[in-house]
């Protein structure tokens, strides 16, 4: 297709009907979604080269969530990954991530919160903040 031919699938989007918008939006669906099937179908060695593929599992379904935090647990966050990095073989490290960590202490607190109640770690922590402010 030349230049002038080639269809802007984005500007009949931004400039197009509702009816037009919603056909142009399925095109442009299809494209991303052969595009993706393309580069991955592309890299037959990769696949065959006895590289685990990484499987998931109900429990690896996430969810985004902001929660703020101190600056103190924030740097405290960064130096506990950086110490754990130190920890681990070098080809684990990038797989320590914030997000990993918070997600572990989270359910380890969690779990001992169900299982202890008001005599867990957490609600006596959370008791002893309320108390000091």
């Amino acid at each position: 297709m030349s230049a002038k031919n080639k269809h802007d699938i984005m500007d009949d989007l931004l400039k197009g009907t509702v009816e037009d918008a919603a056909h142009e939006a399925s095109s442009l669906a299809k494209l991303i979604h052969r595009t993706g099937e393309t580069a991955t179908s592309t890299t037959p060695a990769e696949s065959s080269s006895g590289t685990e593929h990484k499987k998931t599992s109900p429990g690896d379904s996430k969810k985004k969530s902001t929660h703020y935090l101190s600056e103190e647990i924030f740097e405290d966050l960064d130096d506990a990954r950086e110490k754990i990095n130190e920890l681990v073989h070098p080809r684990l490290k990038s797989r320590i991530s914030k997000s990993r960590i918070v997600n572990q202490a989270l359910s380890m607190i969690l779990k001992d919160f169900e299982e202890k109640g008001e005599k867990s770690h957490l609600i006596k922590e959370i008791l002893k903040d309320i108390r000091k402010k």
